[in-house]
């Protein structure tokens, strides 16, 4: 329970957050901002005269009545324009994420908005920033994975973001000179973009290829708004290939183990120049690039996801393939029976004492979505040195018996490598270290060579599909027949 408390001088109070603070509360706050922050008072600040707010759907918009917005008049026009721009992701999200609690599902994510203008040293956009900082003390694990967040580069930037929370400046040269058209698509690709991240990067564990970061999240853009917001002259720097620095996200960094999982997940709104290439334009991406994937068959080396495996690339083609791809898997050839994929991440993950989260591997929930891909299935039944043998990684199997973990190389599964080493105190600091990356290396190779057999998969179930329909599917038949092809070209080994 929140209860008032006089007013403290703005000198004795730390910073951004007092500032703010006074503003939302000029006749004192129901909190101390010495003590530690929380959802709790993050939420009491937006929920002040000093915010608008707006519902739309799962996302509850706040807009801060200050700098460019100070007079209410002009923040109310913006709102209008945002709640307008929003409502198409409304009913993606209901469809995707309405079903089940999960980590987007049954949950409120807040969408913070200010206009402040560096240039005019307008600081609203850094005082939300700094009060979402002291909030994430208590609030969605950003800040314990090592993410920073009142960062003078980030501050520098559009948005700035935890799990939960997105803040946005729209005073940003980025969204000023996109004008209207940022309020009315924008905004609602990045939101989707966030929610894309999140059950990415937390509801399951593992690398996530470039192709199903961005296949997600523009499948999600396309369907709620008919057309892609990433195209055409928003194609301004390329994606890198599968490499984060650090393996930030996939492989804890600490002195021992279990150390929490550092690194933000990969910028989702990440572009290439515009080449004048047919793969960017927008117009081709309601249909998701259908006919020029069609004739992209008959080159000599046709898109393939076996091909973004084997050599880790991402390019405006490849984004393409990923776009049909996951519009077939999601939407046309939606699994009867079974979970999809996203329902599959939807899930909150739980971290027990051996410090593995329990989410299953990406690849592995990818699998599920499919259905099964025998190759991948075969990996999974291994043993641990079994496993490595077959993927050509046996240096592994040396170092953990020289360690004295040769017993562990009878467990298949990562989580369960993690408990037996959490329950053998006989291994001193240094050696539970080099164990602890040996565990998490051999998952690493594990999926590398698994979405190898995924990206086959994908291979043959789109070619069936192309070959079957050399248009994109609109009537119903046609759509069940596209569903048939797909699902059987996946299967066939």
């Amino acid at each position: 329970m929140l209860t008032a408390r006089p007013a403290t001088p703005l000198a004795a109070k730390p910073g951004r957050v007092a500032e703010i603070v006074d503003l939302a509360f000029p006749d004192g706050a129901p909190f101390d901002v010495h003590g530690k922050g929380s959802r709790e008072t993050f939420l009491a600040v937006l929920q002040t005269e000093l915010f608008l707010h707006e519902a739309v759907g799962p996302f509850d918009v706040y807009l801060m009545l200050a700098d460019g917005w100070a007079r209410s008049r002009d923040g109310s026009k913006a709102m209008k324009a945002v709640v307008k721009g929003l409502q198409p992701t409304v009913q993606v999200m209901s469809a995707y994420f309405g079903k089940q609690e999960g980590l987007i599902g049954g949950r409120r994510l807040p969408i913070v908005l200010t206009h402040a203008s560096r240039a005019e040293g307008e600081r609203s956009f850094d005082q939300v920033v700094a009060l979402l900082e002291w909030a994430e003390d208590d609030y969605s694990g950003w800040k314990q994975g090592g993410n920073p967040l009142n960062d003078a580069k980030l501050l520098a930037g559009l948005n700035v973001r935890t799990w939960e929370v997105q803040v946005f400046n729209l005073a940003h040269e980025f969204a000023q000179s996109h004008g209207k058209d940022f309020l009315n698509h924008g905004l609602g690709y990045y939101q989707l973009a966030h929610v894309a991240a999140r059950v990415l990067r937390q509801g399951a564990w593992g690398m996530v290829p470039p192709w199903l970061a961005q296949g997600i999240t523009d499948e999600l853009d396309i369907a709620a708004y008919d057309e892609a917001w990433v195209g055409g002259d928003l194609w301004i720097r390329q994606t890198p290939g599968w490499f984060r620095p650090g393996w930030s996200g996939f492989v804890p960094q600490g002195s021992a183990p279990p150390p929490a999982v550092t690194g933000p997940p990969a910028d989702l709104a990440v572009t290439v120049r515009n080449t004048g290439d047919s793969w960017q334009r927008r117009s081709s991406s309601n249909s998701r690039h259908w006919e020029n994937l069609v004739t992209d068959l008959k080159s000599d080396a046709p898109a393939s996801f076996s091909f973004m495996a084997d050599n880790e690339s991402f390019m405006p083609r490849d984004r393409a393939l990923s776009r049909a791809t996951l519009h077939v898997m999601l939407e046309l050839a939606a699994p009867t029976g079974r979970q999809g994929l996203l329902s599959l991440l939807d899930r909150v993950p739980t971290q027990p004492p051996s410090g593995m989260f329990d989410s299953d591997p990406i690849t592995v929930a990818f699998n599920k979505a499919l259905g099964g891909v025998p190759a991948v299935d075969e990996l999974e039944a291994m043993s641990m040195e079994e496993m490595l043998v077959a993927i050509g990684h046996s240096e592994i199997i040396e170092r953990l018996k020289a360690a004295g973990a040769g017993e562990m190389l009878r467990i298949p599964d990562h989580r369960e490598q993690a408990e037996w080493l959490y329950r053998r105190p006989q291994f001193d600091g240094a050696t539970r270290q080099r164990i602890w990356n040996d565990i998490l290396e051999a998952e690493y190779f594990q999926q590398l060579a698994e979405w190898k057999h995924l990206g086959a998969a994908l291979d043959r179930g789109m070619r069936q599909t192309f070959q079957l329909s050399k248009r994109y599917p609109k009537r119903e038949r046609d759509v069940e027949r596209v569903a048939e092809a797909f699902w059987q070209g996946v299967q066939d080994s």
